[in-house]
């Protein structure tokens, strides 16, 4: 089938509300917005939607006995044409999480700073480094930033640069847009339901045909989708609207969200409707390890869907400095002062009991070290659990040690500290 002639799509739209126009898939429609090259256009055939003015011409409603096969507008495709043509590779903006030409959803909860990973990753790719132990696509980024102003986003890269031992003139392939004081919608619903682009996305969208970055973040969802989250329609709109900007400009986009209560309490973190799922192709998830005795400064990367990798992968993260870096197993210095101040409760309270003539088990049992110790008003609130992993540090270190008493037909071990000596017992 012969392709509809068009002018070229950076051509400014002609167009006005009212005129009448035809495109080569959708049919008759009439133009509801015209701003720079971008028309929206109302069809006939049902939906609103933003079309390049090059891709319409002029035209009018068909006539009731029109006959045209509408199926002449659709681009089909007879597989058998691929026999012999390369296989194309996959693409991704980041292996494994992020792919190109696709939204990606980053939930994560409130404060646990994926606005600052998103942030990141994104100057990562225009710095073009490896940040996180990962490689992303080397390009030019845009950031549209709905809950922090500019003097945030300023402190934040600064730490970001810092780390990388780059300067903020290394950022010259990065476009920042903060929205925190301006209505951020880019996406609002219809009467009907039909979710219509908004003069911002209208906007956005013709900057980022014109800067063709090779990534997009989007911060937050509750502030840039004006529709109901948990109307599926809705989100598969505003869903499908984004990906056909990545598709159009050959970019991947990254969509910040919250997710739900219950999305949090399953520890899914997903949002509203299940269709923020399934309409993307790719969902991660960063959130704190359980546990109230956790590094408080820890942070997991989980990948929850993926289309085209493997879901289930973990990449764990510390905050450091204003930015992240891997975990690599170690405390943290908030970590490591809970940690020491577990350990001189343990040893204090068990020097004291050994001194009153108390036997303290190092094994489960009436006479469990850390259970005995976590119930001693000495303990002062730390948990049985702390207090545990503090002995078994402690053991390590060769600060407390296991010791045998009793005849040889009944023995039993207890813990003394290294360098005290009860009951005629050496510890050393």
């Amino acid at each position: 089938m012969a392709p509809l002639p068009k002018t070229q799509p950076e051509e400014e739209s002609a167009y006005v509300p009212g005129d009448r126009v035809v495109h080569d898939k959708w049919g008759s429609g009439t133009v509801s917005l015209s701003e720079g090259v971008s028309v929206s256009v109302s069809f006939d055939a049902g939906g609103n939607r933003t079309i390049l003015a090059g891709y319409l011409r002029s035209g009018s409603p068909k006539a009731d006995n029109d006959n045209e096969n509408p199926t002449n507008f659709l681009p089909y495709l007879c597989p058998a044409e691929w026999q012999d043509v390369p296989v194309p590779a996959r693409e991704w903006w980041s292996e494994g999480l992020v792919p190109m030409r696709q939204v990606t959803i980053l939930n994560g909860d409130g404060g646990v700073g994926k606005s600052l990973a998103a942030l990141q990753l994104a100057a990562a790719g225009a710095l073009q480094c490896d940040t996180l132990g990962l490689r992303p696509m080397a390009g030019r980024v845009l950031y549209v930033g709905a809950e922090d102003e500019a003097e945030e986003f300023h402190r934040r890269l600064a730490d970001i640069v810092n780390m990388h031992h780059r300067q903020m003139s290394d950022l010259t392939d990065f476009r920042l847009l903060p929205l925190a004081d301006r209505d951020a919608l880019l996406a609002v619903p219809e009467k009907d339901g039909t979710m219509r682009p908004t003069p911002l996305w209208l906007t956005v969208a013709v900057d980022a045909r014109a800067f063709l970055p090779k990534l997009i973040v989007l911060d937050t969802s509750a502030d840039l989708f004006g529709g109901d989250e948990i109307k599926r329609n809705q989100v598969r709109q505003f869903i499908s609207m984004l990906r056909k900007l990545a598709i159009e400009i050959d970019c991947a986009i990254i969509l910040l969200s919250h997710p739900s209560v219950s999305g949090m309490q399953t520890g899914t973190g997903s949002s509203g409707s299940t269709a923020w799922n399934n309409s993307a192709r790719s969902r991660l998830y960063l959130t704190r390890p359980e546990g109230k005795d956790e590094d408080p400064d820890a942070r997991i990367l989980r990948t929850m869907k993926a289309n085209y990798g493997k879901v289930g992968a973990e990449l764990r993260l510390r905050w450091q400095d204003g930015a992240f870096v891997l975990d690599d197993g170690r405390p943290s210095a908030i970590a490591g002062l809970l940690h020491k101040h577990a350990e001189k409760t343990y040893i204090a309270v068990l020097s004291k009991l050994n001194r009153q003539g108390q036997r303290l088990s190092p094994n489960p049992s009436a006479t469990y070290a850390p259970k005995v110790i976590a119930t001693h008003p000495d303990a002062k609130g730390v948990s049985k659990k702390d207090l545990a992993a503090a002995q078994q540090r402690l053991l390590d270190a060769g600060t407390i040690r296991i010791v045998s008493e009793g005849p040889p037909s009944r023995q039993y071990n207890r813990l003394l500290v290294a360098s005290e000596t009860y009951g005629g017992v050496p510890s050393n």
